[in-house]
């Protein structure tokens, strides 16, 4: 029994030290979707993080980013909150359900699906990191949760560029 303890406890700081890596500043380096329409400059979905932060047990993860539709930045931020299937779920252009998949000091992948008003889904992928762009093994384990994902190739866009000039017009 005690050794159960033991294990259990070592498995709760394993996650505690996961969920402290998600939380802080990040800025989007990279989207993809299988809908490239959604994550075009504009799209509804191109949004740019800024920062991750989660309660005590990460059983609700919040997402601070910015949005530039139509000219008009606006910054906005939405709470996840944990399913029972370890995804998070929140209300944003349609319902969202998004996880982190791949977890680095310098990265977090998220992937993502949206079901628009009209009943739309676009499956997504998110790479947030420390203001970096992806080196060549970063971009290949992209590349993979994209084929995952049924996310083309092509449809991967870096917009660590655009993030930032968004920030600088958006006075922040």
């Amino acid at each position: 029994m005690v050794n159960f303890l033991l294990l259990a406890l070592a498995f709760g700081l394993a996650l505690a030290n996961d969920y402290a890596e998600l939380q802080g500043k990040w800025d989007t380096i990279a989207i993809a979707a299988d809908n490239d329409a959604k994550i075009k400059e504009e799209g509804p979905l191109r949004v740019y993080v800024r920062e991750l932060s989660c309660n005590e047990d990460c059983n609700e993860m919040g997402i601070t980013f910015y949005v530039n539709a139509n000219n008009q930045c606006s910054k906005t931020k939405v709470i996840g909150y944990k399913q029972a299937d370890g995804t998070y779920r929140t209300q944003f252009e349609g319902d969202n359900k998004f996880q982190p998949v791949y977890i680095t000091p310098e990265n977090i992948i998220f992937t993502s699906k949206n079901v628009d008003r009209a009943g739309q889904e676009t499956n997504l992928l998110f790479v947030v990191g420390k203001s970096q762009h992806l080196s060549p093994e970063q971009h290949e384990k992209v590349v993979e949760f994209a084929h995952e994902n049924n996310i083309p190739e092509e449809n991967i866009h870096n917009v660590l560029a655009t993030g930032k000039l968004n920030e600088y017009y958006c006075n922040n």
